[in-house]
């Protein structure tokens, strides 16, 4: 990744599988973005390439002209964004499934939660790459392995918290999360041991209660277009998707 940044913008350039994009700028408020819209465009076209933008949400679009830019839907990074009281409490006949599931993991495993501390990172690790085993040589996995390195390497200088079940005296499920502002926080990872059924459901019940119950809100990311994780987040019954979209400049 490279960052470019002054007083009105910061933009960031990213490669990835071999493509370049750029991530929607950041910009001064109430800074025009025609100039620097054509600084990136300009960019591009030295690569003899159209400039490409990614990861764009729904309320930026209206900076790109139609005329100019194709604008494509991409659902796989789109975020589940929840109701924390939601998810601590899991009301009503929609989250039966998910308390009969906590229900019967309390009824058969001795377990307890603790904060993530540093003495779990390996245990965290372990999960994630067993995890990661049964899903195969994807792409997104292996993305997600890397950021999760990087999040255990800073952990304390990225301000994360962090949540682990351990399970008959053994850390079974991780969960790590950070604030995106005073109303929401924002999960990042949440990986446990399937063998222990409602594991998944227990997890993420008591990380939001333990960590994040200060907040109106939880965004639990993307589904990176894994049929299973997008499933396991519908059942969660988001409150509404953040949509986020591919720019594409036309050739002229």
């Amino acid at each position: 990744m490279h960052i470019a940044q002054t007083a009105d913008y910061t933009v960031f350039l990213c490669t990835y599988q071999g493509s370049t994009y750029c991530l929607p700028p950041l910009l001064k408020p109430g800074l025009k973005p025609d100039a620097l819209l054509q600084q990136i465009s300009d960019y591009f076209h030295q690569q003899n390439k159209p400039a490409v933008f990614r990861a764009v949400p729904r309320g930026m679009l209206p900076l790109f002209s139609p005329d100019r830019y194709r604008i494509i839907p991409d659902r796989k990074v789109w975020d589940y964004l929840y109701r924390t009281k939601d998810l601590i409490e899991l009301p009503g006949r929609k989250y039966q499934q998910k308390r009969n599931h906590i229900n019967r993991f309390r009824q058969y495993y001795c377990f307890s939660y603790h904060s993530l501390q540093p003495e779990h990172f390996p245990a965290c690790r372990r999960l994630f790459a067993e995890w990661a085993e049964e899903k195969g040589d994807h792409p997104e996995v292996e993305a997600e392995r890397m950021a999760l390195d990087e999040g255990l390497d800073n952990f304390s200088r990225l301000q994360l918290k962090g949540g682990v079940l351990e399970v008959e005296g053994e850390i079974q499920a991780f969960a790590i999360g950070s604030r995106l502002n005073a109303d929401t926080a924002l999960v990042h990872f949440e990986k446990a041991n399937p063998a222990f059924s409602g594991i998944y459901s227990v997890i993420n019940q008591q990380f939001i209660a333990n960590e994040w119950a200060d907040t109106r809100f939880i965004n639990r990311e993307d589904d990176m277009g894994l049929p299973g994780l997008r499933q396991a987040k519908e059942r969660y019954h988001p409150l509404r998707m953040i949509e986020k979209f591919i720019v594409v400049e036309v050739p002229s």
